[in-house]
């Protein structure tokens, strides 16, 4: 092997350093396993938080972190998208109707997990994952069709599993309390 081909295996390897994903441990990697599985999308999922990771070691607490952003950033690129791209260049009578209904979902989804980041920080878990649960309800208010496939398909389908994987974070790192047996009042 010349110097020229390791130098540039030696660059490359530098370059593309920063792209390669982090391997998780064995418990954080359980984890990732708990919350993948309950989408349904497990290679999506997996490989969404494994690439976000700065850690081979990492806690429910940064999981949780890491997906409710990712989910709110998502939620303002796609709105950008539409409001950008979509709309601006839309022909097609259907598809800005689509397009106008998707900005105002969007615009509401991004709200809603933006409030829940704002919880998750202040450690109000219930609160987080009551604006998380909002932001999935709203994203259906942005009705796209396999039939009549636009860029907001596959759009819907990404923040779904995102703010599912957000959810099922949360639902880990706080579980919500147990649901209590009624109990009559003796008189």
């Amino acid at each position: 092997m010349s110097f020229v081909h390791i130098l540039i295996s030696l660059l490359l390897c530098i370059t593309f350093k920063s792209s390669i994903s982090i391997v998780p441990d064995p418990t954080t990697q359980e984890l990732i396993n708990k919350i993948c599985k309950q989408t349904i999308d497990f290679n999506f999922c997996n490989r969404t938080i494994t690439s976000q990771l700065i850690r081979k070691r990492t806690s429910i607490k940064t999981i949780a972190k890491l997906t409710a952003a990712k989910a709110w950033i998502n939620a303002i690129e796609t709105l950008d998208n539409i409001e950008g791209s979509l709309l601006p260049t839309a022909k097609d009578r259907r598809d800005r109707t689509e397009f106008d209904a998707c900005r105002k979902a969007y615009r509401l989804v991004d709200a809603h997990l933006d409030n829940a980041l704002k919880y998750l920080y202040l450690r109000d878990y219930r609160f987080m994952r009551a604006y998380q649960a909002l932001a999935l309800m709203n994203i259906s208010m942005c009705r796209t069709s396999f039939f009549h496939p636009t860029p907001m398909v596959y759009a819907n389908w990404n923040m779904r599993i995102l703010t599912d994987m957000a959810i099922y974070a949360s639902k880990i790192l706080a579980p919500p309390p147990p649901l209590g047996k009624k109990t009559k009042k003796k008189l």
